[in-house]
């Protein structure tokens, strides 16, 4: 008879209980509520941990087979279990046949009644099987001490969360609304700034250097032009053609010629004067450069007008002034008009003419639009009046009674850029204008609209001012 058959079922009602002695106190105590194996020894992963060193890392003291616990042991180690009503040491239970060897291990049935204590090194296990104790009621507090979930709420924290967040994406729901501002361009600064970006070309030209401040030059250059080609034409000898008698009637021109040109400027006007002879008979150039002798001078002044008079050593002579004095010739007889404030300078700056021009528009001649309104086209285009008065002032430069009436025609594309501009009428005259007009208006950049293209055609009256 074998010892699983004389030991009863094991009650599957019980648990097992299992304390660990050593150095004579209880050191640890578990309760195994679920039916599993039991192992010990030194590692951590032990059910239960040993900390003595003559005690295996690991050993399996309790093991499972179906639903009965088998106590395991080996040859070293010792203890005693009781078997019924009787105790019995593991040597003894090995002797009557009571356990079953399995390779170096003995294993024994236990039940319900079963009770002992093993000894492995210097540790001893003790076992029994009790009935489990209820389980602990895990402490809870009443609802009326825990109170609801808003009463551990930080109302102030949450508060100030709740008005940041709140302000937050209101920002960012307006921003996403606002539409991004169009982009700047050069037509849209204002002209005190932009004058300071782009500053006004020269447009006068380089002809008018030399001339009088305020004054414009006679446009008298090209027969002068013409003069010196033929004075140098003969200088050079270009005359090889002609005859001896065509020859010195073309030199005696060039020296007449010369003599009234240089007679007629500054000091030599007035000592070149002509007297009762002329050049030759009489004049103050032939009595200074006469061969012989200089004279008095009496008649080197005699029909010189306007301010002129020799006074003679008694002081009789002068018939303006008082004796001994003379009346000093005028400014303006020295040929320096158109010079004023250049004396002392060279005359060599320019002075630029001030002009003064007003640009007006007047009602649309043509507009076709199903997407823009006629009261924002004319709110861009008086915006824009600068650039035309611009253009206009350059051209009026040129001729003060410039004026007129300059219409041009132009197609917005939808994304608000002039894709088309020509010019329909001009009664100005200058081309210039009207093309330096059309090309300000081609600039013009409108907003953006969802409908077609815009037709208009838009006059421009030009006049000047002061």
């Amino acid at each position: 008879m074998t010892g699983e058959d004389a030991m009863p079922e094991a009650t599957k009602g019980k648990i097992l209980r299992i304390g660990v002695i050593q150095g004579g106190k209880i050191i640890e105590e578990k309760l195994v509520r679920k039916r599993t194996p039991v192992t010990v020894g030194t590692s951590t992963r032990n059910t239960l941990v040993l900390s003595a060193s003559d005690v295996p890392r690991s050993f399996a003291l309790f093991e499972i087979k179906g639903a009965d616990y088998y106590l395991a042991f080996d040859d070293k180690m010792s203890g005693r279990v009781s078997v019924k009503d009787n105790a019995s040491d593991l040597q003894s239970l090995k002797a009557q046949g009571l356990v079953k060897k399995s390779g170096n291990l003995y294993h024994l049935k236990l039940n319900d009644a079963s009770r002992g204590r093993v000894s492995i090194g210097t540790c001893i296990i003790l076992f029994q099987f009790v009935n489990p104790p209820p389980e602990p009621v895990k402490p809870m507090l009443p609802a009326s001490v825990k109170g609801y979930w808003t009463k551990n709420i930080d109302w102030p924290y949450t508060s100030t969360f709740s008005v940041v967040a709140i302000s937050f994406l209101t920002i960012i729901f307006w921003a996403k609304q606002v539409p991004l501002p169009k982009e700047t361009t050069i037509e849209d600064i204002p002209d005190r700034f932009a004058k300071l970006i782009m500053p006004d070309k020269d447009l006068t030209k380089k002809d008018d250097e030399g001339e009088g401040a305020g004054e414009k030059a006679p446009k008298v250059e090209k027969p002068v032009k013409k003069e010196k080609k033929e004075e140098k034409a003969v200088e050079n000898g270009d005359d090889q053609g002609d005859s001896d008698e065509a020859r010195a009637a073309k030199a005696a021109a060039h020296r007449v010629a010369v003599e009234k040109k240089v007679s007629g400027r500054g000091l030599l006007k007035i000592l070149g004067a002509k007297g009762p002879g002329g050049m030759a008979g009489g004049s103050a150039v032939a009595d200074v450069f006469s061969e012989g002798s200089v004279g008095d001078g009496s008649g080197a002044f005699d029909g010189v007008g306007g301010g002129f008079d020799v006074a003679t050593a008694s002081g009789q002579k002068g018939s303006r002034g008082a004796a001994g004095a003379g009346e000093a010739a005028s400014i303006g007889d020295l040929g320096t008009k158109g010079v004023v404030g250049a004396a002392g300078k060279g005359a060599k700056k320019k002075a630029e003419a001030r002009v003064v021009a007003r640009v007006s528009s007047a009602a649309m001649q043509e507009f076709d639009s199903d997407s823009r309104s006629q009261a924002d086209i004319k709110k861009m285009m008086r915006r824009r009046l600068s650039g035309i008065k611009r253009c206009y002032e350059k051209r009026l430069k040129r001729n003060p009674e410039l004026r007129g009436k300059v219409v041009i025609r132009f197609v917005i594309h939808p994304g608000g850029k002039v894709i088309e501009a020509e010019v329909v009428e001009n009664t100005t005259g200058d081309s210039e204008l009207a093309a330096c007009v059309r090309s300000v208006v081609k600039r013009i950049r409108f907003g953006k609209t969802d409908g077609s293209e815009t037709m208009v055609t838009y006059p421009f009256i030009l006049v000047p001012g002061g």
